[in-house]
């Protein structure tokens, strides 16, 4: 006998665009069978007439609201209404906003967006991106100086994800492929060692990872020195003599989150 699998509806409710308040709702529903949670995103909700709406459509799919609201106006008129129409409403904004407010003795601004206005550090992002697109897996190794962090390590050690990673925090990151036929970029050579990041996996785990990536490209494993322990010893013996000859800061990624290890470089740099 088969149960019913029970799909939850969730509309993500935002006076702006409604990336915030999106992300917590990922984030929440994660937890669960993804396939159990279907979210909708209203944006740009900043008036009682298409709170009006939104609530409307709620009741008929018998959906949950969640809400980040600048506007007090419209945030209290969907939140007194819900509980009549029979609909929970979370709300992310109101409370912490109630809170700040009485400590600093100020009301907020109401001004929806204003985290997302294009300040410095916007273009600063921006600007390391289009950098870090352009000087991955080794390409343009002629601006390394321009760099704020170079990656070094053999392949499927998470240098792309990494580099992106570090870019979105606003830093220009360039990453080296280490490959023992093919020497390192003299520029490697040139700039300071503390700006240079060697990682490094454990060999068994990136066999592992090596065999599954083949696999998803429709190779065999079996066929292609790619995969070979031996040849993975070597590479990573190769790696770790170019690292110590410029001697860089080494970090194992074997088993780790992309996160904890980009937290950790970052927690190196402000030191």
């Amino acid at each position: 006998m088969t149960t019913e699998k029970k799909l939850i509806n969730v509309f993500v409710v935002s006076d702006f665009t409604g990336e915030t308040v999106e992300a917590v709702a990922r984030a929440a529903s994660s937890q669960f069978n993804p396939e159990s949670v279907n979210i909708r995103r209203f944006r740009y909700v900043n008036n009682i007439d298409k709170a009006q709406m939104i609530m409307n459509e709620a009741v008929e799919n018998q959906a949950i609201v969640i809400c980040t609201l600048v506007d007090t106006s419209v945030r209290h008129w969907l939140i007194e209404n819900a509980n009549a129409m029979d609909i929970d409403v979370i709300d992310i904004f109101g409370p912490l906003l109630n809170v700040l407010s009485g400590i600093l003795n100020k009301k907020p601004l109401e001004k929806p967006g204003l985290s997302h206005v294009m300040d410095e550090e916007y273009f600063k992002r921006v600007k390391a991106v289009e950098f870090t697109i352009n000087c991955d897996d080794g390409s343009n190794t002629n601006l390394l100086p321009e760099a704020d962090i170079v990656l070094i390590g053999v392949s499927r050690t998470c240098k792309t994800p990494l580099s992106m990673y570090l870019a979105h925090k606003g830093l220009k990151t360039a990453n080296i492929p280490l490959i023992p036929s093919l020497a390192p970029p003299e520029e490697l050579f040139k700039i300071d060692s503390y700006r240079i990041i060697g990682l490094t996996i454990d060999a068994e785990n990136l066999v592992d990872i090596r065999v599954k990536r083949l696999s998803m490209l429709g190779l065999d494993p079996g066929e292609s020195d790619y995969t070979e322990k031996s040849k993975v010893y070597d590479e990573l013996q190769y790696a770790q003599t170019i690292m110590s000859s410029l001697g860089v800061r080494v970090f194992n990624v074997t088993d780790r989150a992309l996160e904890e290890t980009a937290q950790e470089i970052l927690a190196y740099f402000r030191r």
